[in-house]
């Protein structure tokens, strides 16, 4: 196998792992950023949260209430639930969309990263696609 060919393989293999890299990293942006915006309407609703409200039990239904007290409950990992005090809730999940903003904001910097060096790559791939005549297989411009 001559060089070419070689560097030309080495090339096409890491630019096949940077687009899946860049998928995996669009796909958990994405969730991220469900989880965020649930997290900011949870937020909304609990600061609203006072006298009667409707809950929703699913399926359009839905039922009359009131906060027996200034306490709720929260998932806080592993179907682990706890009884905390409201305010104690806002700040829990307010520290949590922190979390999940930074979070994005790094997923979105390794997006960047990785676009950046597939962009790199490509002159390279380019020119050795089409002294080896796979110039069909890559070129895309």
């Amino acid at each position: 196998m001559s060089e070419e060919r070689e560097e030309f393989q080495s090339l096409s293999d890491q630019y096949v792992y940077l687009e899946a890299l860049l998928k995996a990293l669009n796909d958990q942006e994405r969730l991220i950023a469900a989880y965020l915006q649930e997290t900011e309407g949870s937020l909304a609703a609990l600061r609203l949260l006072q006298g009667n409200f409707l809950a929703s039990l699913g399926a359009g239904v839905f039922v009359q209430a009131s906060l027996a007290s200034q306490k709720v409950i929260v998932n806080i990992g592993q179907s682990v639930f706890v009884e905390r005090p409201k305010e104690e809730v806002v700040a829990y999940l307010e520290k949590r969309r922190e979390e999940l903003q930074k979070s994005i904001q790094a997923t979105q910097t390794k997006e960047r990263q990785t676009i950046g060096a597939m962009q790199s790559m490509e002159p390279r791939l380019r020119e050795l696609a089409s002294k080896l005549g796979l110039a069909r297989w890559f070129l895309r411009e």
